[in-house]
């Protein structure tokens, strides 16, 4: 797979020989995306427009110079390690890359971007093309992604689009037209308590966390921290912890040896069968049959 000629209307793109990409996510199908990490094949792209969102990072040590089209024809632009650029779909563009580079590059269908992005009631975020992204949590979430396409998306589809949720985010606030209102931010959780909150949660899966106890670490009251707790996360505190810890133990089910009891204590459920309960209401099947799936496959006798 290359990302780059997946395009809209094609001018030229040349390739460099002899590099091909090391991790691809092709083999697992993710709905709105495509993911690709290497070392760049491409020299030019002349008049290319895309029918996806593209993003791209560099992930060498040595900075890159990019020559692009502008109206006042090419002028450099310099991505060092762990800077990105953006081009929205249907936008024409003529790069030429001046080296070799690793790179990790994502496409995003403008349909799925839109669905993950757009507030209920108001227009889709308008995108223009953006370089030089830097101190983002951009390169983060794409290393997230590089690694679960390397290991075989064990997280499944459900955590690929919790990350394509804040991928796309970032992108609206690093490349869209206009910047995400302030005032949901004032309303919601601030970045220190919203860290602090989401520390405790992924480190006490296995304990009964109570909002009283998290509204108590981070110095509110527990109403008030409910409220803006959704307002920034999407759902009330109880019902997101429940999610980190049904998907920490689909990832412990991975084990051959898994114990589903264990599986149970580990993640904080009272006892197996709400576990089972639980993880069925999520996932569609118990933890018995997930683990039976994954840890003895069927064999066909010929």
């Amino acid at each position: 797979m290359n990302l780059a000629p997946a395009t809209g209307q094609l001018g030229r793109v040349d390739f460099r020989d002899g590099i091909s990409p090391i991790v691809t996510s092709q083999a697992y199908d993710w709905p709105g995306l495509k993911l690709e990490a290497g070392v760049n094949n491409i020299a030019a792209v002349d008049e290319i427009s895309g029918l996806q969102h593209y993003v791209s990072m560099n992930l060498d040590d040595r900075p890159l110079t990019l020559e692009v089209k502008g109206q006042q024809g090419f002028r450099s632009v310099v991505l060092r390690r762990g800077a990105a650029w953006f081009c929205p779909a249907n936008e024409l563009v003529s790069v030429r890359l001046n080296s070799d580079f690793r790179y990790v590059r994502m496409s995003i269908d403008p349909i799925y971007f839109d669905r993950l992005t757009t507030e209920p009631g108001k227009p889709p975020v308008e995108l223009r093309r953006t370089y030089a992204i830097a101190k983002s949590q951009i390169g983060h979430i794409l290393g997230a992604l590089i690694a679960e396409s390397d290991a075989g998306n064990p997280g499944g589809l459900a955590f690929v689009e919790a990350l394509a949720t804040g991928l796309s985010h970032q992108l609206a606030v690093h490349a869209g037209v206009q910047k995400p209102r302030a005032s949901r931010v004032r309303g919601g959780l601030s970045e220190v308590h919203k860290r602090r909150t989401l520390e405790l949660m992924d480190a006490r899966l296995d304990s009964s966390l109570t909002v009283e106890f998290l509204a108590n670490e981070v110095g509110l009251s527990p109403a008030h921290f409910a409220r803006v707790f959704k307002e920034t996360m999407g759902v009330a505190p109880h019902r997101f912890l429940l999610t980190l810890r049904l998907d920490h133990a689909r990832r412990l089910l991975d084990a051959p040896d898994a114990i589903l009891s264990d599986v149970a204590q580990r993640t904080g459920f009272a006892d197996q069968a709400h576990f089972t309960r639980l993880f069925k209401r999520e996932f569609g099947v118990t933890p018995g049959a997930m683990f039976r799936s994954r840890s003895h496959p069927i064999i066909v006798l010929k």
